[in-house]
Formats: C-alpha cells, sequence, structure tokens
C-alpha cells in the first residue's frame, strides 16, 4: 500500500510521465501488478521478480514512468535476500551486464557524458538493491552459521557436563558400595550372628534345664515312695523355670534393633548405589520412602528412645493426600533425621511428632526437650555417654534445610519460643511440587 500510493503520488505531481501524459488505467496498471508482486516477494521471490522484470520491461517501452521502476528496486532486493543462491548469482551478474550494456549503448548512440549519467542512475537502480540484499543475506547467513556454532559448542559442553557427571556419580557409588555398604554389611553379619548364637545356646540350656528337672523329678518321686519307714512319703513337684526370651533382654532388643537398622541401611545403600550408576531418574514404581511409613519409622526408633528415657507421641492424619513423590521422600527424610538428632541429643521427656495436612502444604513439626546435663550424686555433671559419641557437626540440619528449599518448602529448626527449654524442628511442604 505504500508504493501504490507513492505512486499515486508521483503520478499527480507529474513525475510519472516521463514520456508523455497517459492515461490513469495506463499509469496505474504496472503499479498495481508491481504492488500485488511485492506482497509475495519474500514467499515467492523467484516468480515476484519475473512479473516485476516483465512488467517494468514493458513500461518502459510504453510510457517509461517512474513509479513502477521504484516498486522493481525493492523486488531486487527481496529476491536477492529470499531467494535461491542461484537467483543471487543471476541478479548480481545480471544487473551488472544490464547495467554495463546500457552504459556502452547510449554513450555509442547520444552523447558520452549523458550515457555515463545515465549508466549512473541505472546502477543505482539496479546494482545497488541487489548488492545490498546480497551483503544483508551474507550477514544473515554468517549469524546462523554462528549460532549453530554456539548451539553445537553447548551440545558439547552439556555432553561433557554429563560425561564429567556420571563418571562423578560412578566414583560416589563406588566409594559408597565398598566403604558404606561393607561396614553396614559387617553390622547386620555381626548382629545376626550374635542373636543367632544367644537363641542357640538359650535352646541348649532349655533342653538341659528340662532333662535335669525330669530327673530331679524322677529321684525326688522315687525317695518319696519309698520314705524312711518303709510307708509312702510326700509327693515332690519340681518346676522348671522358663527360659527368658529375647524380649525380656535389653541386649538383646538392642541387638534386634541394630541388625534391623542395619538390615534396612543396607538395602538403602543399595538402592542409592544402584541410582547412582544408571543415567536415567527414577521411576514411579521405585521402592521409595511415603508418607505412609513416618508411624513405621517412629515405631521402628521407639526402642532406642524407651533406652534414653524418651516418650514419643505421633500426632499423624488418618489418610495422608496424595502428594508428589518428591515431597513424600522430603518429609520422610526429614522426619527421620529430626528423630535421630532427638535420640542423640535430646533429654530425657516427651517427644512430639507432628505432621499436618493442608489444602496446599503439608507442615511437619517435631519438637522435643533440649539437651541437658545429668547430674550426679556429688552433685557435678556430666553429659550422656550417647552424646559424647555423637556429637555432630550440624550436617543434618544442613540436609533438612537443603531438601526442603529444593521443594520450595521452608525449614526452621532451633529453641522454641513458646516453649522455653524444647527444641523445635519444623518444616513446610507445598503440595503443588510436581515429581
Amino acid at each position: 500500500m505504500g508504493f501504490f500510493a507513492a505512486c499515486l503520488i508521483l503520478y499527480v505531481l507529474g513525475g510519472s510521465r516521463v514520456m508523455g501524459d497517459i492515461p490513469v488505467w495506463q499509469a496505474v496498471l504496472p503499479v498495481v501488478v508491481l504492488c500485488t508482486a511485492s506482497a509475495f516477494r519474500s514467499t515467492l521471490p523467484t516468480a515476484a521478480v519475473s512479473v516485476g522484470t516483465v512488467t517494468v520491461l514493458v513500461e518502459m517501452t510504453s510510457s517509461g514512468g517512474l513509479g513502477p521502476v521504484l516498486v522493481y528496486t525493492d523486488l531486487l532486493y527481496a529476491a536477492a535476500l529470499y531467494g535461491a543462491p542461484w537467483l543471487c548469482r543471476v541478479l548480481q551478474f545480471g544487473t551488472v551486464a544490464v547495467t554495463v550494456a546500457t552504459t556502452i549503448t547510449l554513450i555509442a548512440l547520444s552523447d558520452r557524458s549523458e550515457g555515463v549519467t545515465t549508466g549512473v542512475i541505472v546502477a543505482m537502480l539496479l546494482i545497488s538493491p541487489v548488492w545490498t540484499g546480497i551483503l544483508i543475506r551474507n550477514h544473515k547467513e554468517r549469524a546462523d552459521a554462528e549460532r549453530e556454532r554456539a548451539a553445537q559448542i553447548n551440545r558439547l559442553a552439556e555432553l561433557d557436563r554429563k560425561t564429567v557427571l556420571q563418571t562423578e556419580r560412578t566414583r560416589m557409588a563406588r566409594e559408597l558400595h565398598d566403604l558404606v555398604a561393607n561396614h553396614l554389611s559387617a553390622i547386620a553379619i555381626h548382629s545376626s550372628a550374635v542373636l543367632s548364637l544367644t537363641e542357640a545356646r538359650r535352646a541348649e540350656n532349655g533342653e538341659a534345664g528340662t532333662a535335669g528337672a525330669a530327673a530331679a523329678a524322677g529321684s525326688v518321686g522315687a525317695a518319696g515312695a519309698a520314705g524312711p519307714t518303709g510307708t509312702a512319703g510326700p509327693t515332690a513337684t519340681t518346676t522348671a523355670r522358663p527360659a527368658d526370651t529375647a524380649e525380656d533382654d535389653p541386649v538383646l532388643r538392642a541387638l534386634a534393633v541394630i541388625r534391623e537398622n542395619s538390615v534396612q541401611g543396607l538395602a538403602e545403600m543399595r538402592r542409592m548405589v544402584v541410582l547412582l550408576r544408571s543415567d536415567r531418574g527414577v521411576d514411579d514404581d521405585w521402592d521409595r520412602p511415603q508418607l505412609n511409613a513416618l508411624g513405621a519409622l517412629v515405631e521402628q526408633a521407639r526402642p532406642a528412645a524407651d533406652a534414653a528415657a524418651l516418650t514419643l507421641h505421633t500426632e499423624f492424619p488418618e489418610t495422608f493426600p496424595e502428594v508428589s513423590s518428591v515431597i513424600e521422600v522430603t518429609a520422610y527424610r526429614i522426619v527421620q533425621e529430626a528423630l535421630t538428632n532427638v535420640l542423640k541429643h535430646a533429654s530425657s521427656g516427651r517427644v512430639r511428632i507432628r505432621c499436618e495436612a493442608g489444602a496446599e502444604q503439608l507442615t511437619i513439626s517435631v519438637d522435643s526437650p533440649l539437651a541437658q546435663p545429668d547430674a550426679q550424686p556429688d552433685g557435678r555433671t556430666r553429659q550422656r555417654p550417647v552424646a559424647q559419641l555423637t556429637t555432630g557437626a550440624g550436617a543434618g540440619l544442613t540436609g533438612m534445610s537443603e531438601r526442603a528449599a529444593l521443594v520450595g518448602g521452608i525449614f526452621d529448626a532451633g529453641p522454641d519460643r513458646t516453649a522455653p527449654g524444647r527444641w523445635r524442628v519444623r518444616a513446610v511442604l507445598p503440595l503443588t511440587q510436581n515429581t
């Protein structure tokens, strides 16, 4: 529309009449054809420039209007910019050939100065738009090549990063298997061996006790039947004391808990090794911790809590909401680490584990008594032996905070301001986290 309006203005001002007065339709028709061809200059550049060339040749032989020539320069520019490489070469050499031929012809047929001047004008109308389009085309091609090269470099860098990451994960898996897993296996094997030997000895002692009791009962019965005067004596009855079970022995209970935890830790370690060696993510069927297993987790820690004079109290909903696997694993690990810290550092008293599920968030809190030194009969104080052996470096709190931050949650740990003398661990996790 802009070219069409400019051509009409030129016609009104008289700029379109180079070879004398012409009818309106004869001046407007070539402009309409060229403007129509301009609409397809980027999608069909070959057809557009061909139509434009024919139209301009007809126009130059009939009326020689200036407006169609101006529209034709835009067609030449678009053909050099959007056309095929062969079309660019044809236009590049063709416009030069036409310009040179026109200049030589005009110099031969007319004045030299007029021919040179006309040749310069023809060069500006034909060569200039073509070469401008070719320059811009080459610049775009170089820019595209640079972008492709940068993308290729990024792909290679990403491939190198993944290779380094997979190598590091393989090394971590190897170290976990060779160091931690082997120690866990040794703990599980030795605790199982102690329990098995204890059960075997209890079985042997029970059989020996039963046989001894039967022999003693027989001898006493015979002596009673004879009596000192030959009369029947009183009948003696001996009842063997039942052997103590494993549940009655705190040492055996502790060994059973050690074995159970070491076997479970070994299984999780093996799953972690498999995940580290794999280049794929976690599948949906992966045996991951779930919110429904929080009750079992607390029950598993209850024997150790009883030994430390801690009372575990849970407040869990009857049914947990459907959340993503990432939220489930995060919540489970936070509760697990908080319970571990309670068993290591808390004083005797009541421990409350709460889990509240709202419409958009899951709130977890574990509060326990602050660690207090134990009083001695002589008035001095000392720390619990467990605390002395398990003094941590804060890695557990850091890990819980990082887990909550990775899913967009909030984590806080410290003395409870509303209840002096207590330590509270609290995490708020969003329920909208995707897997």
